[in-house]
């Protein structure tokens, strides 16, 4: 097994303040100061893991394609995949921990072609079925459009897993829902996880674990579930892939008190 982090380009979104809840913006802006971040926007990365595994090239998450919705460095996958040695042929699984824009927009091209055409599409089954069902909600439009847009037309090659499956060699389904039903982290033989958007953002998923995200399907759901993760990462001693985390995302978590700190590795 062996594994290259590629990069989709960095994310511009609102400041702190409008994503999350249950924080005055002092506080934010306190702790995003202090780990030399901007208070004026939130600034993340879309870290996407290349693997090599049991002869198959597999891609986790896809980026945001072609759309410029969070600002205009967005979309450089496939420039970086090129740069691996990687053509988009040569892809034989994509797995998608979720299905927002910026982790299955690069599914199909503008002129709705798949971008990976021999890629056999991996997600979890509630993910699918959560999305097939049309759920109301203002904010879920956009997403649904993008499902409708580069999911549906491959259904036939869409393969659902569930919590626990090693559906590839070394690679383990980690049911990890709240931020959508059916949200996965992913964990791989030798002791280390794909995280996903559980704990999205570095510092403030981490010292203000309980803080609820605008962009959380259930924000009970989500918060219950990122303390069990960063638990869980933190007592194992996991390696940490983050896919918004600082570029290249990886590092480890640590307990600070009844909070966490994710250190990135140098």
């Amino acid at each position: 097994m062996s594994a290259t982090i590629v990069s989709d380009g960095p994310l511009v979104l609102p400041r702190a303040s409008r994503i999350f809840s249950g924080l005055d913006e002092a506080t934010m802006d306190s702790a995003l100061g202090g780990s030399g971040h901007a208070t004026d926007k939130v600034r993340v990365e879309q870290n996407c893991l290349l693997l090599e595994t049991g002869g198959k090239r597999v891609l986790f998450d896809n980026g945001m394609g072609t759309s410029k919705l969070y600002g205009p460095d967005s979309g450089q996958l496939l420039d970086s995949l090129a740069q691996a040695g990687a053509a988009p042929e040569s892809i034989d699984a994509l797995v998608l921990t979720h299905a927002h824009s910026d982790h299955c927009w690069g599914t199909m091209r503008d002129d709705g072609m798949p971008n990976y055409p021999n890629a056999t599409i991996y997600m979890a089954r509630d993910e699918l079925a959560f999305w097939e069902s049309d759920p109301p909600g203002e904010r879920r439009e956009r997403s649904l459009a993008g499902v409708r847009k580069h999911l549906l037309p491959l259904r036939d090659r869409i393969a659902l897993i569930c919590h626990g499956q090693e559906f590839l060699p070394g690679v383990q389904a980690w049911a990890t829902p709240g931020h959508t039903p059916g949200h996965m982290a992913y964990l791989f033989a030798g002791g280390w996880c794909l995280t996903g958007d559980v704990a999205f953002h570095d510092p403030l998923s981490f010292v203000f674990p309980d803080a609820t995200s605008a962009f959380d399907a259930d924000p009970a759901e989500a918060v219950q579930t990122r303390r069990g993760l960063l638990g869980r990462l933190a007592d194992e001693k996991l390696a940490v892939i983050g896919y918004h985390y600082p570029w290249p995302g990886l590092g480890h978590v640590e307990r600070v008190g009844g909070t966490f700190r994710f250190v990135g590795a140098h």
